[in-house]
C-alpha cells in the first residue's frame, strides 16, 4: 500500500506542477519559468524549466521568447544562439500535502478524505538553456 501512496503522491505533484497548460512566466517563487543571467556585455544565459508533461518544443519556444525580450530590452536588433542544451531535471515541490476526497459509491456511503504527505518529494522536469549573443548587425 505504501508504494501505491507514493505513486499517487508523485502523480498529483506532477499534475499540480504542470497544470493543464503551460504558461510563459518568470521563475520567481518556484522551479518552473524563465531565468536569465548576463555573463558578459552582450552575452546571456537564458533558461526555461517546466514539468515533464510540457513538450520540449514548447519549452524551447518559451526560452526563445525570453531571448527575444532580452534583445529588445537591451536595445539590440538580433540575437545569435551560441549554444543550447536540454536536460531532464528533478524539481522539489512546494506542495506539502494532497487531500483526495471520495464522495462514496452509493447514497448510503459516507464521504471520505485521505491526506497524503508529499513533503520533500521530487518530480521530473525539463530544462532548456540557451547561451546567446546580442547583435545589431
Amino acid at each position: 500500500m505504501t508504494e501505491f501512496r507514493l505513486f499517487i503522491s508523485i502523480a498529483f505533484i506532477s499534475i499540480f506542477l504542470t497544470g493543464c497548460a503551460a504558461t510563459y512566466h518568470a521563475a520567481e517563487k518556484g522551479a518552473s519559468g524563465f531565468r536569465d543571467l548576463q555573463i558578459e556585455g552582450n552575452v546571456f544565459y537564458v533558461e526555461y524549466t517546466e514539468g515533464v508533461r510540457v513538450e520540449w518544443a514548447q519549452i524551447h519556444r518559451f526560452a526563445l521568447k525570453r531571448c527575444a525580450e532580452i534583445t529588445k530590452n537591451k536595445g539590440y536588433k538580433f540575437f545569435d544562439v551560441i549554444s543550447k542544451d536540454e536536460k531532464t531535471v528533478y524539481l522539489k515541490s512546494s506542495i506539502d500535502k494532497i487531500i483526495v476526497s471520495n464522495m462514496g459509491n452509493l447514497a448510503s456511503d459516507a464521504p471520505t478524505s485521505t491526506t497524503y504527505n508529499v513533503e520533500g518529494k521530487k518530480v521530473e522536469g525539463r530544462r532548456v538553456t540557451y547561451r546567446i549573443k546580442l547583435m545589431n548587425e
